[in-house]
Parts: structure tokens; C-alpha cells; sequence
């Protein structure tokens, strides 16, 4: 046990004894013993306990209930929820609203759409491989093994 340490145990555990871990008491009780550093340590710990022991905690009548009567904390939410809402309105006054989810049904449509008119279906015969050409780009790609020395 060295000072540190020692100081260390005094300031998480206070000045009594009885209050340290049991592992290193008797290592601290023995470095109290030979010097003091420690001993003033425990000294100005021990001043300190005694002035918080003085102050007495007030009695908080019925916290527990009063505590559970408090309203929440309105809850903010969450854009998954929000999404929802919005497509799904729970409020009767707003069921007049059902484009909405028909507008989000139609969305893969359009991208369909969209993606079907980047196509080109006309493309030139001209333009396409030959079999002399594809056989060449399929041997280019091959794996062959390297032959044995």
C-alpha cells in the first residue's frame, strides 16, 4: 500500500476503518501506523465525516406519491411514427385524407415507369458482338492454369 492508494481508500470510503475493503485494511492499518503523511490524512478525513455527519437530511413528506402524480414529459416522436400518422390518420375528421396512401401505393409504379424509359429498345443490330467477337471476350475471361515446367 502506498500514500496514493491510501488516499485513495480515505476519499472513496472515509475515515473509519470498518469502511475499507476488507483485501487492503490491514495494509492500510500498517501504513497508518508508519507514517505521518497518512495519519494527517486521516486526520483532515475525519474532520471532514464529522462535518457531514452534523447536517441532517430533511424529511420529504409524501415524495413518492408526489413524484407519481407529476405529469409526463410530452414524448417526441419518432419519424417512423410520424410517416404512420400521416398515412394512416387516426382522427375521424381527417379520413377524407386517402390519397395519401394511395399516392405511397403508386410510387413503385412510377419508378417502374421511370426505370422502363431508361431502356433502349431499339438498339442497332449492328451494334451487337459477334460469335467470333463473344468467343474471344469468353476466352479472354477464362482461367486458365499455368502450365507445368
Amino acid at each position: 500500500m502506498n500514500l496514493q492508494r491510501f488516499e485513495q481508500l480515505i476519499e472513496a470510503y472515509g475515515s473509519d476503518p470498518q469502511r475499507w475493503p476488507v483485501a487492503e485494511r490491514a495494509a492500510a492499518l500498517k501504513l497508518l501506523a508508519e507514517s505521518d503523511k497518512a495519519a494527517a490524512l486521516l486526520e483532515q478525513s475525519a474532520w471532514l465525516d464529522e462535518t457531514l455527519d452534523q447536517f441532517a437530511v430533511p424529511a420529504f413528506d409524501q415524495l413518492n406519491e408526489r413524484l407519481l402524480k407529476m405529469p409526463l414529459p410530452a414524448r417526441s416522436k419518432g419519424w417512423l411514427e410520424r410517416v404512420t400518422q400521416w398515412l394512416m390518420p387516426a382522427d375521424s375528421a381527417r379520413v377524407g385524407e386517402w390519397w395519401r396512401p394511395a399516392a405511397l401505393a403508386c410510387l413503385p409504379l412510377v419508378f417502374g415507369l421511370f426505370m422502363g424509359m431508361q431502356l433502349d429498345l431499339f438498339q442497332d443490330p449492328a451494334a451487337e458482338m459477334t460469335a467470333d467477337e463473344a468467343e474471344l471476350l469468353f476466352i479472354a475471361l477464362a482461367d486458365y492454369p499455368e502450365p507445368l515446367e
